[in-house]
């Protein structure tokens, strides 16, 4: 670029003005000037940005990388030129980190191949409310309910001896109070004892504090006759409301038992073989069959009924028993799967001692024949 202009300026002289002249000449030569370094000019700008290779500096520094793993969110704004570097204070990284926001944990899950199976989860224990059991054997349980009665439940204790058949009792407490000897009787020959209320009435049109009594004295009344603690209990006509099964279940630890099976034998005119027609017919492997001992047909139809039960393979349990052969069943293909959910063991209730219990305050009117209007 000097050469060019110096050669400009030589021209110039050979013009003969050094100093600018402003003759045509001088004038029509400073434009043929100015042409001509518009023409060298861009050759020129060619010439400085194409440098061949070997005119690059040797002392360009080397792009700074990151090292793997270091990449992080950068902000828009300009890193800050870096500090002189000291023994004690390291140079500042040339990417400014954003905080990061940690993370939830992850859950891991483990595969379950193809040829494994996979764990079967345990069903709730929860369970309190029972119509029927599922079973695998045929096994079923047979209740008698309103009782004890002092003409008909001793007749019917000496039928289920004679067949060994153990069978479960709802009894209504103020019966409980009035034939206490009927109910040793009961649980001395080895059948499980229930709660069928005080005075058979209508749950659902209960208080909390009415039904808790209605429950509570029979409970009571069933310990003392007995030394036996009931574990489950049957609302008189099946009518409990759900607030009221978890009720009494939370307070004395009582299942709901309930049944599939109702001969309907406290409809008038009763008769003894419909009620063995209808248990026959509905009956099957771990089902809660209803009756009531209170009522003299239905006793009179259990000698034919049990025997042909018997004679189709029928084995006959208390509710406990079948209930908890219900648990095993579950319990053992549980068994069967990988690391099974341990079951829970149903609450207990504690058999409160005889002598710890409050006398009777209002003995019951001994009635002369017990009879039910309905279940």
């Amino acid at each position: 670029m000097a050469i060019v202009l110096w050669t400009l300026w030589f021209f110039d002289i050979l013009a003969g003005n050094a100093a600018f002249s402003c003759s045509t000449v001088g004038v029509n030569f400073r434009l043929f000037r100015l042409s001509l370094l518009a023409a060298v000019m861009p050759l020129v700008a060619v010439a400085d940005i194409q440098l061949p290779a070997a005119a690059a500096p040797a002392t360009t520094a080397a792009k700074p990388t990151l090292p793997p793993g270091a990449i992080s969110t950068v902000s828009a704004t300009p890193a800050p030129a870096p500090m002189p570097a000291t023994p004690e204070v390291p140079a500042p990284s040339l990417a400014v980190a954003v905080p990061a926001t940690p993370e939830p944990p992850l859950e891991i899950r483990r595969a379950i191949a193809v040829d494994e199976k996979a764990p079967l989860v345990s069903p709730p224990v929860s369970k309190i409310v029972f119509t029927r059991c599922e079973v695998p054997a045929p096994v079923i349980a047979i209740t008698f309910d309103d009782g004890p009665n002092p003409d008909h439940t001793p007749r019917l204790l000496d039928m289920l001896k004679a067949r060994n058949i153990k069978a479960t009792f709802f009894m209504v407490g103020r019966c409980v109070v009035t034939w206490p000897h009927i109910v040793k009787r009961i649980a001395d020959e080895g059948h499980e004892v229930a709660n069928h209320s005080w005075s058979h009435p209508l749950l659902t049109s209960l208080g909390n504090t009415s039904l808790d009594s209605q429950l509570q004295k029979t409970h009571d009344a069933i310990i003392k006759a007995c030394g036996k603690a009931p574990m489950h209990y049957r609302p008189p006509y099946g009518a409990i409301g759900m607030s009221q099964r978890k009720r009494i279940h939370e307070k004395l630890g009582y299942s709901t038992i309930l049944w599939d099976v109702d001969p309907l034998d406290w409809k008038t005119p009763r008769n003894s073989k419909k009620v063995e027609e209808r248990i026959l017919a509905n009956t099957k492997s771990g089902s809660i069959i209803l009756t009531h001992d209170i009522h003299g047909t239905t006793v009179d139809a259990m000698p034919a009924t049990l025997d042909a039960l018997i004679a189709r393979g029928y084995q006959f349990a208390t509710v406990s028993q079948l209930i908890e052969l219900e648990r095993e069943t579950v319990s053992t293909v549980v068994a069967t799967a990988p690391a099974p959910v341990p079951l829970t063991p149903e609450p207990t209730i504690p058999v409160v001692p005889m002598s710890t219990l409050p006398p009777e305050t209002v003995a019951p009117a001994k009635p002369v024949k017990a009879e039910s209007a309905g279940e």
